[in-house]
């Protein structure tokens, strides 16, 4: 979710001796850096940037920095990174995150928790439903009546992060073809909310829920939340069990934390008494499916016969 923020906002990222290292949307870095300061009280204890996303930054950065607290956004970088399994990352006060929006997306390992996520639902143009009916669920977008209709959110991570994934999961490859098919175009979610901003108008727009809800205050806009949950980018931590982790997750896994991340965001949090008011429920495409070490061969397949 790239806000164009600018590069000296990332003031914290050289503090390599940091026991908190995060990588977080752009729209939530700058007052999650305020609370983290206020509840810390030293800059040095953490290094906070913008989400990096694949497999190489958490590699790349743990041969130079050993935290005990890393929070990641993504399906793929972190779950699946021998990095982290060599070093003993678990979850760490985890009765902190019982949110009642998250109950049913628990890793069974229990080495990670989901701490927030990023919501994608959508928002249709009823002006241009020329008949069509108005999608339910997200696998709705695969169907033929929707050819040529749809515009996906194209930032970097919200294709293979969310939709490829879990199309993939949900349909295999046939699905991704009906996919490809039906979409005429890829643009930032920024792009989608300005009145005149797509050159041809879509009947659907695939978006991050915080951009979707300024979307649908306009004429003629409806956003719709899938009935079988909204596919979810997860926001992920995992700490090694000792006295200074423990301390940082119950800063971390305070209510204040969590209406930062909703309140600013949009983005959902398993803190557990944090209000999310979510419309319907959340969907994850499931554990097993990023634990596997196939997954980035999938996300590269995927994205090649969607870009192929």
């Amino acid at each position: 979710m790239d806000c164009g923020l600018s590069e000296s906002l990332h003031f914290t990222v050289e503090n390599k001796n940091a026991r908190l290292l995060g990588r977080v949307p752009c729209v939530v870095q700058l007052p999650f850096q305020d609370y983290l300061d206020k509840e810390l009280g030293d800059r040095k204890l953490y290094n906070i940037a913008l989400a990096e996303f694949g497999q190489n930054w958490l590699t790349d950065l743990l041969k130079e920095n050993d935290p005990d607290v890393i929070i990641g956004v993504g399906i793929e970088g972190m779950v699946n990174n021998k990095a982290l399994q060599d070093k003993g990352y678990t979850s760490v006060n985890g009765s902190m995150l019982q949110n009642k929006d998250f109950s049913d997306i628990k890793d069974p390992r229990g080495d990670f928790d989901i701490y927030s996520c990023i919501p994608l639902v959508m928002v249709v143009d009823k002006s241009q439903a020329a008949g069509r009916s108005i999608p339910k669920k997200f696998t709705d977008v695969l169907s033929e009546e929707y050819k040529e209709s749809i515009v996906y959110p194209d930032d970097g991570h919200m294709l293979d992060g969310i939709m490829l994934t879990y199309i993939h999961k949900a349909a295999g490859d046939e699905g991704l073809r009906a996919f490809k098919q039906n979409c005429f175009a890829g643009a930032h979610p920024s792009q989608m909310i300005k009145p005149g901003g797509l050159a041809k108008k879509p009947f659907i727009m695939l978006m991050p829920w915080v951009f979707a809800k300024l979307k649908a205050a306009q004429p003629n806009m409806e956003l719709i939340w899938p009935e079988d949950g909204a596919p979810i980018l997860p926001i992920i931590v995992t700490s090694k069990d000792n006295e200074k982790a423990k301390a940082i997750t119950e800063v971390l896994f305070g209510k204040e934390a969590g209406d930062i991340f909703i309140k600013n965001g949009f983005f959902p949090s398993a803190v557990t008494d944090t209000d999310n008011k979510l419309p319907g429920k959340l969907q994850f495409v499931g554990w097993d499916y990023i634990y596997s070490d196939e997954l980035p061969d999938i996300i590269a397949h995927c994205k090649s016969m969607i870009e192929g």
